[in-house]
């Protein structure tokens, strides 16, 4: 029988509670959940993990307790920030979802330096969208063109700063209206816990600069709708996501939940597939 691997949780919220739910439902065959740390005592989900009888920690040092194989981070850039490293260079496998904080600084490289010494793994899981290992794929042959079009409901733009600033009426939209066009760099700045999609498609391809973004808020569309278009010398392609949102919180799509469902899946297995 195939030794399971240990797991810690940062952040128990939308994303964190899904992953909890069905790690622990067993549909995750190799790995478990044995820790999850938030915030403070009162932080979301702390409630759920009392119901599964798991440590709950506030303190990231702590998890360095559990005899961890892996990290999911779900929780933010500042954990991410704060943690990786330290995960990494001990032996633990690192899987975040905060990947807008890689967009400035040299963060992604100091966490591959910090696996490479702790002989860990780095998983960055693909979130909402897919297609990102034929992307890696044609990079190798050159790539000219990256582009990704996102349509959201009106009501999963809402309490967004940037958004809130142009005075739209989401409540009652007609037409599809473009909140942001331009390099995947701002993209991530603007809209931290909408477009994490946007950092894994510019780190898959051609970097944050390259990879132009264009953001709708548009009334017309049921699902989160992901187009990514590719142009290189290898061919192009288009490819469309249509993510159903999570009732609870209409900014994450299950597709993104289920994205690190797969990644703890990868865990040191030996097949795999995709590039």
């Amino acid at each position: 029988m195939t030794k399971k691997r240990r797991v810690g949780l940062i952040g128990a919220g939308t994303i964190g509670g899904f992953v909890l739910d069905n790690v622990m439902a067993g549909k995750v065959g190799n790995a478990e959940i044995v820790v999850v740390c938030g915030r403070s005592e009162h932080s979301k989900g702390r409630d759920k993990v009392a119901e599964y009888a798991l440590p709950w920690v506030t303190d990231t040092e702590e998890l360095f307790n559990y005899d961890l194989d892996a990290v999911v981070e779900v929780a933010s850039q500042e954990a991410l920030e704060a943690v990786g490293e330290k995960i990494l260079r001990a032996g633990i496998d690192l899987v975040p979802l905060s990947l807008g904080a890689f967009v400035d600084g040299d963060l992604l490289e100091r966490l591959i330096a910090a696996a490479t010494e702790g002989g860990s793994i780095l998983h960055v899981a693909s979130g909402g969208i897919g297609s990102l290992d034929a992307l890696q794929a044609a990079v190798i042959f050159g790539v000219d063109k990256v582009t990704m079009t996102t349509r959201k409901p009106p009501e999963a733009w809402k309490n967004i700063p940037y958004v809130d600033a142009m005075n739209l009426d989401l409540d009652n939209m007609k037409e599809p209206y473009l909140l942001y066009e331009g390099p995947a760099r701002d993209c991530v700045k603007i809209f931290p816990q909408n477009i994490n999609i946007a950092a894994a498609l510019s780190m898959a391809g051609i970097g944050f600069e390259k990879t132009i973004i264009r953001i709708f808020a548009d009334p017309n569309v049921e699902y989160n709708t992901h187009e990514i278009y590719v142009e290189g010398k290898a061919g192009k392609y288009r490819i469309t996501f249509e993510n159903v949102p999570v009732a609870s919180n209409p900014k994450t799509t299950y597709q993104a939940c289920l994205s690190i469902l797969a990644a703890l899946q990868k865990l040191r297995n030996p097949f795999h597939m995709g590039t």
